[in-house]
Formats: C-alpha cells, sequence, structure tokens
C-alpha cells in the first residue's frame, strides 16, 4: 500500500474514505445473506428435481422394455424439443435464467395403430424431458448465484479485514503525527516568547 501523507488533507480524505465503507458495508454482507440464501434455495430446488426425475424414471422402467420393442412410431420424435422457453429475474443484482416451458415438436400418430401404451409414454417421457430442461436451468442459476456470493464474501473480508481497519490506523498515525507537531509547535512558540522574555530583561539590566 502506498504511503500515506501525514498532514489534515490526507487525513479528511481518510476519513471520508472510512465513512463510506462503513457505510457500504452492511449493504455487502446483506447482500452475502440473501445470495446465500439464494444459493441453498436453488440446490434445494435442484435436489426437488433430481428426485422427481429418479421417481418418473422408476415408473417408466416398470414398462419400458416396449420402448424396444420394433414399432412403427418412433419415440424419440414424442420428445423431439421445438425451443426451451425461459425468462430472466434479478436476484441481488445478478440476472439468472428462469425455466417457463418446454415447447415439443407436435407428433402425431394414428388412433387406429397406436399401441396401447404409446399415450403413457408420450406423457411420462415428456416429463422427464422438461425436469432435465429445468435442471440445466436450475445448475445455471446456481452457477451465477455462487460465483457472486463468492465475489461478494471477497469483497466483504477485504472491507472487514483490510481496507476498514488499514483506514483507521492511517487516521490513528495522522493524528499522532498532527498531534506531536501541534506540541511541538506550542512548545517552539513557549521558548521563542522565553527567549524575547530573557532578551526584554537583559536589555532593561543593561540600561540601568
Amino acid at each position: 500500500m502506498a504511503e500515506i501523507k501525514l498532514n489534515k488533507t490526507e487525513l479528511k480524505i481518510q476519513k471520508t474514505t472510512l465513512d463510506q465503507l462503513t457505510k457500504y458495508l452492511p449493504t455487502l454482507q446483506l447482500k452475502k445473506q440473501q445470495l446465500q440464501v439464494e444459493v441453498e434455495t436453488a440446490k434445494n430446488m435442484e435436489e426437488g428435481i433430481l428426485a422427481e426425475m429418479s421417481k418418473i424414471k422408476d415408473y417408466v422402467s416398470k414398462w419400458s422394455v416396449v420402448l424396444s420393442q420394433k414399432l412403427t412410431i418412433n419415440v424419440y420424435q414424442m420428445i423431439q424439443i421445438e425451443r426451451i422457453e425461459t425468462d430472466v429475474e434479478n436476484i441481488a443484482g445478478v440476472d439468472v435464467p428462469l425455466f417457463k416451458d418446454v415447447i415439443f415438436v407436435p407428433f402425431k400418430y394414428s388412433f387406429f395403430i397406436k399401441p396401447i401404451w404409446v399415450d403413457l409414454a408420450y406423457e411420462e417421457l415428456r416429463k422427464i424431458v422438461v425436469e432435465r430442461e429445468k435442471l440445466k436451468i436450475v445448475r445455471k442459476k446456481i452457477e451465477l448465484l455462487s460465483e457472486e456470493l463468492r465475489q461478494t464474501s471477497i469483497k466483504v473480508n477485504l472491507f472487514e479485514k483490510r481496507m476498514i481497519p488499514q483506514c483507521r490506523e492511517n487516521i490513528r498515525k495522522i493524528k499522532i503525527f498532527l498531534g506531536d507537531q501541534e506540541i511541538a509547535a506550542i512548545c517552539n512558540a513557549k521558548i521563542a516568547k522565553d527567549k524575547l522574555k530573557r532578551k526584554e530583561l537583559l536589555r532593561q539590566v543593561e540600561a540601568v
């Protein structure tokens, strides 16, 4: 850190800086707390999605053998994605993605030739795809919020452990220096005054 100037101007600068830092620190601390809550909430959401996916997959596995049969219906066409609809939400100053919906390519098949399990497969497989896309969005959200939390934590630590203590130490040093200068100035003035008195007394003695 650059050496500070030991004068009144620098003292004013350091006091202003300290005032700004101490006022901004609570905002940073609040942001850190909010981000911690949001990251935890998003992680809980991730666990919920994984649990739902596992539940659906367990259910599908009971009859998934039919999907391996030779069919006139292309199962993968059932879950072909046209687009993922998302939005953006701002959390503690961070823009994060928000899942809205999965739009699938329309899937048509003959009512008369379809196997009896098609409707069930159509519904359950699409559920898995929706949860998968939700998971991607939530994980991106966690990534962005976690990075912002990391950066904010660094700033909080910097303020608490370095910048604010350093400002206070600088102010202490400047005050001590200026105080010593003031004492020295008073002493010098007193010495000068005593010299003048002695000179005046000597002049009066010589005049007798």
